[in-house]
Parts: C-alpha cells; structure tokens; sequence
C-alpha cells in the first residue's frame, strides 16, 4: 500500500512540477521538423542535406537568436513559402479528406460489384416449374 502511495505522489509531482523551456537549438529543431524541404518535398528541413534546407535552417537559427518566437519563425516562412511549407496540414479537415474519399470509394465498390451481382444472378426455377413449362409447350403444340 505505501509503495502504491508513493508511485501516486511521485505521479502527481510529475504532473505539476513545472515544465523546462526548451533550448534554443531544441526549438529550432522542433521548426525544422515542421518545415518542408523546398529541394526534396518529401523531407523536413531538419533531414534534408540540401542547401535550401541548411539555408532555412540557419534563418531558423538566426531569427531565434533575434528573439522571435518559434510560431513568428513559422508564420515567416509560411508568408514566405505558402502552406506547403508546412509538414503537417494546418487544418483538421485536410486529414479527413483522404479517409472520406476512402471509405467513398469502398461504398461505391460494395454497391457496383453487389449490383453486378444481381444482374448476373441465375433465375431459380423449381423443378415443378420446368414441369409445367414442357406441359403447357407440348399442350401448344398438339392445339397447332
């Protein structure tokens, strides 16, 4: 029970101890994880080996160092460079496209092959059926 209090007390200490400020190389990592590479596309500033990236990361630097705040650095290059600047999609409804349109087309698939596969179903005919139908023929026949 007393090992329980403690794990408890060292949780909450945790919880409301306050938190480091990051360094400043730590925020413009974090910025530069943020930040599309204009060379690659597919990589982050802080990946990329291209000089546009070292270039951008050395503005990062330099605008931290001049006392902005990481979200002025981002605003700056995404004044600079558009939205696409940025790795992660700024608004929620950009993360639900693709899986709207995914689902869509899983719906649309369902319904066109379930429809084919009722056009294409066999109609069933008992053999009772099949019996009259010879019948009421071979009657037609004999009345010709």
């Amino acid at each position: 029970m007393a090992a329980l209090l403690a794990l408890g007390a060292l949780v909450v200490l945790e919880l409301v101890r306050p938190a480091v400020a990051p360094t400043q190389a730590e925020q413009a990592r974090q910025i530069a994880d943020q930040l599309r590479c204009p060379d690659c596309q597919a990589l982050s500033v802080a990946e990329s080996e291209t000089a546009a990236a070292a270039a951008i990361r050395r503005q990062i630097v330099e605008q931290l160092t001049a006392g902005q705040t990481p979200e002025q650095v981002r605003a700056y290059f995404v004044a600079r460079y558009g939205e696409w600047i940025l790795l992660a999609p700024p608004s929620p409804i950009a993360w639900a496209i693709p899986v709207a349109a995914l689902v869509l087309g899983i719906g649309v698939l369902a319904w066109w092959l379930r429809r084919g596969r009722m056009r294409d179903a066999p109609i069933t005919t008992t053999p009772r059926q099949v019996l009259r139908e010879q019948i009421r023929d071979e009657v037609e026949r004999l009345d010709a």
